[in-house]
């Protein structure tokens, strides 16, 4: 885990916890970003490339935060893994 400043969204603390089980620990997250008129109760996870790293957008019902892996994985392993353990509270956008 790098850095330890900023506090992490419920579904982000769900999510680190899952892919620390599986071995992927090279992880950070942003800062929090706060969202207004949202209806979707479930969390959305949206994937990006970005040099070096796997950018995962994640938003809940009323915060956004986005999520680091700098871990040597491919998309797809961390895809499947998030889509077999999370269930149906998450909704992930390829």
């Amino acid at each position: 885990m790098r850095g330890s400043k900023t506090t992490a969204t419920d579904p982000v603390k769900k999510m680190v916890k899952i892919l620390k089980k599986q071995g992927i620990t090279n992880i950070s997250y942003g800062i929090i970003i706060s969202i207004k008129g949202r209806r979707d109760h479930r969390a959305t996870i949206k994937h990006n490339s970005e040099s070096g790293a796997h950018l995962l957008t994640i938003t809940g019902k009323r915060y956004k935060q986005e999520f680091r892996i700098y871990d040597d994985v491919s998309r797809e392993v961390i895809l499947n893994i998030l889509k077999d353990k999370l269930g149906e509270a998450f909704r992930i956008l390829d």
